[in-house]
């Protein structure tokens, strides 16, 4: 009987034991690995000081797949990641020229209303974005390179603009550097005789990307590029 309440008291205390192992706190500190990790991952990356205005002047271009709209919202999200304050103007350009009378013609006096009044309130931004596409074949506008498709970039100066100087060396130096990324993936600088709006700033760009007849994957693969060289730019 002696014999029989030892090993009934030897289980017990197993079992006792058993119970009070730290499981719990084995499992909160893996609870709270897992979060630590998912917040170093999904945290904004910190402003870095540097602001920039992107906008539409032709809203209603459009793409093979989507619009300018989108791509330049992409290239807003592209921007905001790598630490860029970043305004997006949403007016609606075309349904102000519509209420207004507005010939397409004009468009560029209503961007410029958007722009002057967004420097105003904001203040000088390190850089502007006017956000376009061209109109020209799709073997005119896209490269191909290790078997992906890119939509060809080209930025436009005025040189009726009081900035001109300013904007065309800013245009070339990145066209330079984004074909360095790239070998032709930017057609360069076109100059033309108007001004753009860019007499309101000289920290302006305007850019096309892609055609038409470019899809949205390949408008993308280009401004996966061009926020890469914008960065490296705007960092030096």
């Amino acid at each position: 009987m002696n014999k029989n309440i030892k090993i009934i008291f030897k289980i017990v205390v197993v079992i006792v034991i058993l119970f009070n192992l730290p499981f719990q706190s084995i499992y909160s500190e893996s609870v709270e690995n897992v979060v630590s990790s998912l917040t170093t991952t999904h945290v904004k990356k910190q402003l870095n000081g540097k602001s920039i205005y992107i906008y539409n002047t032709h809203q209603g271009e459009k793409y093979a797949t989507k619009s300018v709209k989108e791509g330049s919202r992409y290239l807003m999200q592209l921007l905001e990641n790598r630490g860029y304050e970043v305004d997006y103007e949403t007016t609606d350009f075309e349904l102000y020229k519509t209420k207004n009378h507005i010939d397409y013609a004009k468009s560029y006096s209503v961007s410029q209303k958007y722009l002057t009044q967004a420097v105003e309130k904001h203040g000088k931004y390190d850089l502007v974005i006017d956000f376009h596409r061209d109109s020209i074949k799709k073997n005119l506008s896209t490269i191909t390179v290790d078997h992906k498709n890119y939509a060809k970039l080209m930025f436009v100066v005025g040189k009726g603009s009081s900035h001109y100087s300013a904007v065309n060396k800013r245009c070339e130096k990145l066209a330079d550097m984004l074909n360095e990324k790239i070998p032709k993936i930017c057609r360069g600088v076109y100059l033309k005789q108007s001004h753009y709006n860019q007499g309101v700033t000289d920290n302006m760009v305007l850019i096309e990307v892609g055609a038409n007849e470019n899809t949205y994957e390949e408008v993308q693969n280009s401004l996966n590029i061009l926020a890469m060289v914008l960065d490296e730019y705007l960092s030096a």
